[in-house]
């Protein structure tokens, strides 16, 4: 008999191998921001650098190196196969390039370069190599990982799959913030540097694990007859992005639509995200008992929460449609925002109200942000034309990461550089550095408004399709 839905050992396969990619992805997005952040406390001249700037280039290199990479090596795998070895060598390979960020400090480059600006000098190494472990990054999780995932998953458990593949990020984030988050922190100085190297060591070697055990974990895919082995590789490269595949494609497209203007809305805060509850927000990242910071606690509980609903928002949608949560969703996070830019308004600094508060919040921002590509990214899978998953792997990728990180941080830096305010350096006290504005989230919101255009379509072109 016919095995229906997901089996065990597939479940097991995509939440084992979609929570470490996760947690590589995690690192990136989240931990280097911090460590550009504060690259510049073991400097020997205690120099000062923008970071905000660092930041956004940082998330900008990173994302067209991820697009480039999803589309060249997706539409590789669709033209010869072997996913399963291109995501065992590409986690091997991305868990290296991740190890090696431990080598990688100011110390060292002004050892190398003693006259160097070394604070400048060390984040320029750092996108450099953040481009490198992005490049294999992208070649194992989404060029192969999620075209696998996409392939092998039935349209009627998409929105399970999805569900519990989008939750992941939130889970991943969890387990640093509380498993990790102690190497990178001080405990009673708040100084980011106590042991990046042993955490980029760690992560860095469960990935490379991850990379060996997927070889033996993943299922080989079955032989496929529609393997486009014979097509010539450059039109199969450029078939996503040809007027005619977008005509024949309105609603895919559409939905990429809306996750593009989704996407560039949460650049402009997201990215800034950590430096402004600690900073603009003083949610206290320290604490004597050197357990569990008021800062861990928020984000701890935002993320376990959120990450439960986005669960139970997956396995909703394949039951009453994911067309109908879009809205009160974006309304949901839109709200969310809104609570997000008051916080620094409400109680006074290091209040337990202001934590309680930005603790809500939180939840409400973790639960949009999640919730919102959950169901974006059913409809984009139910939508891929078959046989060409890896192709258009790297269309999404275009809409959902390269387009929205080169515009939304740049919108965020413009915004925090005028309206934003200063902190203190805990090494330095000459030094003050910026801190990111609550009006990031107000322009996040306007953005976000945008949405409302190519959602408006999308019914339309679906309606469209029901009549005919």
């Amino acid at each position: 008999m016919k095995q229906k839905g997901i089996s065990l050992r597939r479940w097991f396969f995509l939440i084992l191998i979609g929570l470490v990619g996760q947690l590589a992805w995690s690192l990136e997005n989240r931990y280097l921001n911090t460590f550009i952040t504060y690259i510049n406390f073991s400097s020997p001249i205690g120099e000062r650098f923008d970071y905000s700037r660092y930041i956004a280039l940082t998330t900008a290199f990173s994302a067209i190196v991820a697009t480039l990479t999803t589309i060249f090596r997706g539409t590789l795998t669709d033209k010869v196969g072997h996913r399963r070895e291109f995501i065992s060598g590409g986690y091997l390979l991305w868990g290296i390039a991740t190890a090696c960020f431990g080598l990688l400090n100011v110390n060292s480059v002004n050892k190398l370069i003693p006259l160097a600006r070394s604070s400048s000098l060390a984040a320029v190494w750092v996108i450099i190599l953040d481009c490198t472990r992005t490049f294999f990054g992208s070649t194992a999780n989404d060029a192969s990982f999620n075209s696998y995932v996409t392939k092998n998953i039935g349209q009627k458990d998409k929105g399970k799959a999805e569900g519990v593949l989008s939750v992941l990020p939130l889970i991943s984030r969890l387990i640093l913030f509380v498993g990790f988050n102690g190497l990178t922190t001080d405990s009673k100085t708040g100084v980011h540097d106590a042991r990046w190297d042993l955490f980029f060591y760690l992560i860095g070697g469960v990935v490379i694990l991850a990379g060996i055990v997927s070889f033996f974990l993943i299922p080989k895919e079955k032989e496929d007859e529609k393997r486009h082995r014979n097509e010539n590789y450059l039109s199969l490269l450029i078939e996503g992005f040809k007027l005619k595949t977008i005509q024949e494609n309105k609603s895919l497209y559409l939905v990429l639509l809306i996750y593009f203007v989704f996407g560039t809305a949460n650049n402009v805060f997201f990215p800034y995200l950590m430096v402004y509850l600690e900073h603009t927000c003083k949610i206290a990242n320290t604490a004597e008992s050197g357990i569990l910071t008021p800062f861990a606690i928020v984000m701890a509980i935002a993320l376990l929460v959120g990450s439960l609903l986005t669960v139970l928002l997956g396995f909703v949608s394949d039951k009453v449609g994911k067309k109908k949560r879009i809205l009160p969703v974006f309304a949901l996070y839109g709200i969310s925002l809104v609570r997000m830019a008051l916080i620094p308004e409400i109680g006074k600094d290091g209040s337990s109200i202001r934590t309680v508060y930005a603790t809500i919040s939180g939840l409400l921002m973790i639960f949009g942000f999640v919730g919102i590509p959950t169901i974006i990214n059913a409809l984009v899978r139910e939508k891929i034309p078959e046989g060409k998953e890896g192709v258009f792997r790297g269309v999404r990728r275009l809409f959902v990461v390269a387009l929205p990180r080169c515009i939304g941080p740049f919108i965020g830096d413009a915004f925090n550089s005028r309206y934003g305010g200063s902190f203190v350096d805990p090494v330095f006290p000459e030094v003050r550095n910026q801190t990111p504005s609550s009006y990031g989230y107000y322009r996040g919101l306007g953005i976000l408004a945008l949405s409302l255009i190519p959602i408006y379509f999308y019914f339309r072109e679906e309606k469209k399709s029901c009549n005919a």
